[in-house]
Order: C-alpha cells, then sequence, then structure tokens
C-alpha cells in the first residue's frame, strides 16, 4: 500500500502563508510606549519595524494632547501675552492692507471677540492635533497608494502619530528652554501668532520685519522640526510599505512632494492675504 498522503503543516509562523481555517496570529510588540518614543528620534528604522510588528495610535495621540496642553499652559504662564495690544496691531495692520478703516467701537467689538477666543486656545490645539494626525495619514495613504505600498491606514496612522509626538516634546523642551533664559523685557516682544520669533528653528527667525509675506512663508517653512517630522515620516512609510522595493528614497520623495505642494500653497495664500 502506498503511504497515506500527509496534511500540510499548519502551525502558525510569523511573516508564513497560514491556511483558511488557521488564524493568523499577530507578533506582540517588543517596544513600550516610552520605548517608542525615545527610540523613533534615536533608531527609527528599529522602531518602525516594531509599529510594522503591531501598530498603535493612541498612546502617542494622549502623548501628543498632552503636551500641547502642557506647552501652551506654560506659555501663558511665562510670557502672559498682553492680547488686546496683539490683537490691534492684528487688525491694524488687516485695515491697511486692505485700504479700509474702523471706528474705535468696531476696533473695540473686534478686539473683544479675538480675545474671547484667545482663552480657548490651548483646548482648541488640544483638540485639533488629533484631527490634523488623521488627515495627514489620510493624504499618505492616497501617495503610497500610488507606489504600491501594502500598508494598512492603522500602520500609516501609527508613524504619524509616533513621529509628530516625538518631535513635538523636543520642540516643546526648546521652547520652554527658550523662554525660561529670556528677560521680561524680550518676553514682552513675542508675538504668539508668529511662531518663528518663539524659536529660531526656521529662517523666517533670521529675516527683517518689512520683508514680504511670501517670502517669510516661504522660510519658515524651510524648518529643522518640520524636515526632521518628513525625514521619520519616509523612514516610518518604507518600514510598514510591506515590500523591499519600497525604499525610505520612494516614501521621501511622496512625503516631501505632498510637503513641496503645502509650502507652495500657503505661500500663495499669504500673497493673496498677506
Amino acid at each position: 500500500m502506498s503511504e497515506p498522503e500527509r496534511s500540510p503543516d499548519t502551525t502558525p509562523i510569523y511573516g508564513a502563508p497560514h491556511s483558511q481555517d488557521q488564524p493568523r496570529v499577530e507578533e506582540p510588540a517588543r517596544l513600550g510606549p516610552f520605548a517608542r518614543l525615545t527610540g523613533t528620534l534615536l533608531s527609527p528604522g528599529e522602531t518602525f519595524a516594531d509599529v510594522n510588528r503591531k501598530p498603535t495610535w493612541i498612546a502617542p495621540m494622549i502623548v501628543a494632547v498632552v503636551t500641547v496642553l502642557a506647552s501652551a499652559f506654560f506659555f501663558q504662564w511665562r510670557v502672559n501675552p498682553d492680547w488686546d495690544t496683539i490683537f490691534r496691531n492684528q487688525i491694524k495692520k488687516r485695515m491697511e492692507r486692505s485700504n479700509q478703516s474702523l471706528t474705535q467701537d468696531q476696533m473695540d467689538a473686534q478686539v473683544k471677540i479675538s480675545k474671547s477666543f484667545a482663552k480657548f486656545f490651548p483646548i482648541i490645539g488640544a483638540v485639533v492635533t488629533p484631527v490634523i494626525y488623521v488627515i495627514l495619514a489620510g493624504i499618505f495613504a492616497l501617495g503610497l497608494m500610488f507606489i504600491q505600498a501594502k500598508a494598512t491606514f492603522k500602520k500609516i496612522l501609527s508613524v504619524v502619530a509616533w513621529s509628530s509626538a516625538a518631535i513635538g516634546i523636543v520642540l516643546a523642551v526648546v521652547t520652554m528652554a527658550s523662554l525660561m533664559v529670556r528677560d521680561e523685557e524680550s518676553l514682552r516682544s513675542i508675538d504668539p501668532t508668529q511662531g518663528a520669533g518663539i524659536v529660531p528653528s526656521n529662517l523666517a527667525a533670521f529675516l527683517p520685519s518689512e520683508t514680504s509675506a511670501v517670502i517669510k512663508s516661504l522660510a519658515a517653512s524651510l524648518d529643522v522640526f518640520t524636515i526632521w517630522t518628513c525625514i521619520l515620516f519616509a523612514i516610518g512609510f518604507a518600514g510598514i510599505a510591506g515590500s523591499r522595493k519600497i525604499t525610505t528614497g520612494k516614501t521621501a520623495t511622496v512625503v516631501f512632494g505632498f510637503w513641496a505642494v503645502y509650502v507652495l500653497a500657503k505661500a500663495g495664500w499669504a500673497a493673496m492675504f498677506g
């Protein structure tokens, strides 16, 4: 008699095919939240390989929201901005550009409305941050689809969230340190609506005040933290792409391509509305 045919081995092996009856077993994450935060900055290749095994996005979003709130409240305490003067100057500049004028009562009314919104800036920032992460993940998902990457939306969102949260912590620490070493006169000169004046991490911080809005917009886009984030995105997307053919160079083309479109759109907006 011939030997009976053996059934195929369906023992689950990570990365190996599974039978239709055998549920896929996910390999657990090897890095905890703190290790992922530090690893994103110090060893992104290893960290995003772990993200590829077990994508997570809730923890980095919580970290990001806490960071935004802490930074905002610290800024309010340390700088104590004069919102009345800041908003009056902004409204005057806007009226001058449009060749319009306001009565004193109209000016006071607009300033009052703006000041009422200023109280909620920390909360608004905390709410908007996760929304921005989801929007970015959706945009990059389309870009990665065009280069035939096989990453899921959850993995893309995880890369965006961990990269942004890690860079956000670094930026918050640098900002707080910068504010602590400033004297009172220097603090009073800070305009919270102009981020370039707080931490000189982009070229706009070194331009004279009379520089055109378009040039300032382009210069502000050349920011150390923004470029660092884009680099982490590119490394992360390559790590979750599901194919060795999708290199970091290809994902960098997607990331910096979208960044370039954003920079040009922002410059166009500045050209039209100052």
